[in-house]
């Protein structure tokens, strides 16, 4: 585990868990057959223990410790905090912290998951269920869900209101009340909290690649006035814009065809018109994380052509996607359905840029002999994730750092066996020069000369490769 977790939580710090609302059997199954295929069985498993906590501690919510936690998941601190990430990002878990003289505190608040309606109509929910399930399956959980709609045409509403029922207190009745109680006791005390039915907390998106003032410039207060942009109305637009990368200018197009005779926006309609435009730019396809591509406030500030064989490749990095890397250093080999759901997973569940995704995959290829281990990835994935690694050039140099650190101690462990095992040679790498880079250790302490020649004509050949890949880029540039 890193150091910059360790800066996060412990196992020795105290958590308090409540709730806000009341937990039922339909918020269970919507948990497990809407959400658990999206968060993971990890995740799952933190918010059933989470919710354990909460049914047996419901009057006084009492303090534990992270190592409970562990205890009751059979996991690692570093398990129960990605999956404690991933509960946040997905609106399940509000999380507050309080540092002391005693140490940290934490309080988790858990959320109720959304009601099956609310879920299917959060476009990025819905979406990303039917990519991970299939059609056939979203099909039948969605049924599982839906009832009867009875047909009332020719029925009218004789449903009686509360004061025709019940009468109303008297004057006097009122000015009783009043003199044998004080208010205080019709009110609820600040430091006490009365449970409610439900609480849903949406997810949200952040879309700050979306330029929402310039969306507005674009379109004419005679056609959509200023009033139909309700606060729904713009989160379903950055969510949109987000989930279909749709830009500004479209997004006005899309958004014009959603307005009603009333000058009104219809959210669903929306909604249909984005996925339909999507479908029709790609094919039928649904949308992929690993299509999007670097966003521009993240990429290396350069106006000019790089010069250095490792700008043009953070150039190449920067404007990619990380499917179409993978295709690249497959030689045009589409990739396989799993390897995309490792990356797809990595950027959704770790929030992970693409070009920074395009330098994990580099990485992880090199250190694996061009294969893809999800255990590997999503180790290094929620360490760069923690470190807050933004752009490509920060995933290079620490990438870079990891690498020497790891050949540091390979060295040092063949060091001390060098006494039993003398003429067992050494295992190489086939690393690229960027992540070479200023790495002293590798010249030094070479096992023989044989070994040595043998890894020059790899680094050369590594040299050639990623030449022939900065080659392919510019072509796709061009196209």
């Amino acid at each position: 585990m890193d150091k910059q977790h360790w800066m996060d939580v412990l196992p020795s710090d105290p958590y308090t868990i409540l709730t806000t609302s009341t937990l039922h059997t339909i918020h269970r199954q919507t948990l497990t057959m809407l959400y658990q295929p999206i968060i993971g069985s990890l995740a799952f498993s933190l918010y059933m223990t989470l919710w354990g906590d909460c049914e047996q501690n419901q009057l006084n919510p009492a303090e534990h410790t992270h190592h409970s936690l562990m205890l009751g998941m059979k996991s690692n601190m570093r398990t129960v905090y990605e999956q404690r990430l991933v509960l946040e990002g997905m609106g399940l878990l509000k999380v507050f912290e309080q540092n002391n003289e005693n140490g940290k505190h934490l309080i988790y608040d858990l959320q109720s998951p959304l009601s099956p309606y609310d879920f299917f109509e959060e476009p990025i929910l819905n979406i990303f269920l039917y990519k991970t399930v299939g059609k056939s399956q979203y099909s039948r959980l969605k049924s599982f869900f839906m009832r009867d709609e009875i047909e009332r045409k020719g029925y009218t509403e004789i449903t009686r209101s509360f004061d025709s029922v019940f009468k109303p207190m008297t004057s006097q009745q009122v000015a009783e009340i009043q003199r044998s109680s004080q208010s205080e006791d019709l009110m609820t005390p600040q430091d006490k909290r009365i449970l409610k039915s439900s609480v849903n907390t949406k997810i949200t998106v952040k879309n700050e690649e979306f330029d929402y003032q310039l969306f507005l410039d674009g379109l004419s207060d005679t056609f959509v006035p200023k009033r139909a942009f309700t606060p729904e109305v713009k989160e379903t637009i950055c969510k949109l814009a987000f989930l279909y990368g749709i830009n500004p200018i479209q997004m006005k197009s899309i958004t014009m065809r959603a307005v009603t005779d009333e000058n009104r926006i219809n959210v669903e309609k929306l909604r249909i018109e984005a996925r339909e435009w999507y479908q029709f730019e790609h094919h039928d396809q649904f949308p992929h994380l690993v299509e999007k591509v670097q966003p521009m406030k993240h990429r290396q500030a350069t106006k000019k052509e790089p010069t250095t064989q490792e700008e043009q490749l953070i150039q190449a990095f920067e404007t990619i996607s990380p499917r179409q890397y993978l295709k690249e250093i497959a030689g045009g080999a589409e990739p396989t359905a799993a390897d995309l759901k490792i990356i797809e997973e990595v950027m959704f569940e770790q929030k992970l840029l693409p070009g920074v995704v395009n330098v994990l995959i580099d990485y992880v290829m090199i250190r694996l002999d061009k294969k893809l281990s999800r255990n590997y990835v999503m180790k290094i994935a929620s360490h760069w994730a923690r470190k807050g690694v933004k752009t490509v050039k920060d995933a290079m140099e620490l990438a870079r750092k990891e690498y020497i650190e790891s050949q540091q101690t390979v060295q040092n462990a063949a060091k001390t066996r060098t006494g039993s095992r003398r003429n067992k040679p050494i295992r190489t790498e086939i690393v690229p020069d960027w992540l070479n880079r200023n790495d002293d250790v590798q010249s030094n302490d070479r096992p023989n000369q044989e070994q040595n020649g043998n890894q020059e004509i790899d680094i050369e050949e590594e040299r050639k490769r990623l030449e022939q890949e900065l080659q392919m880029f510019k072509r796709n540039k061009k196209k």
